[in-house]
């Protein structure tokens, strides 16, 4: 399942802007379909990078400044809900400005 979310990530964010209005309602409804089975999917872009956060792995393009962001995802994290605990089941990977 961990690679049919990465591929729908990947799908929804290689559609142009202009388009993604078209699609809105089928993203959330796979997403939604995801939650359902147990699975939680993090988009972390543009949030403040945290070299602490063990959910991402980070390629660093500028090191200048102490307010990275989060400016590009290539792979959201994906954590399964197994009763009481998530388990982590994929790092996100990023890139860092």
């Amino acid at each position: 399942m961990q690679h049919i979310i990465t591929q729908v990530f990947e799908i929804e964010n290689k559609i142009k802007e202009a388009d993604k209005a078209l699609f809105t309602r089928n993203f959330e409804r796979l997403y939604h379909e995801f939650e359902q089975e147990g699975f939680i999917v993090i988009n972390p872009l543009g949030q403040r990078y945290d070299e602490r956060d063990v959910a991402i792995e980070a390629n660093i393009l500028n090191e200048n400044g102490n307010d990275l962001k989060i400016t590009k995802v290539l792979k959201p994290t994906i954590y399964k809900q197994e009763g009481e605990h998530r388990v982590l089941i994929q790092k996100a990977i990023v890139i860092v400005e």
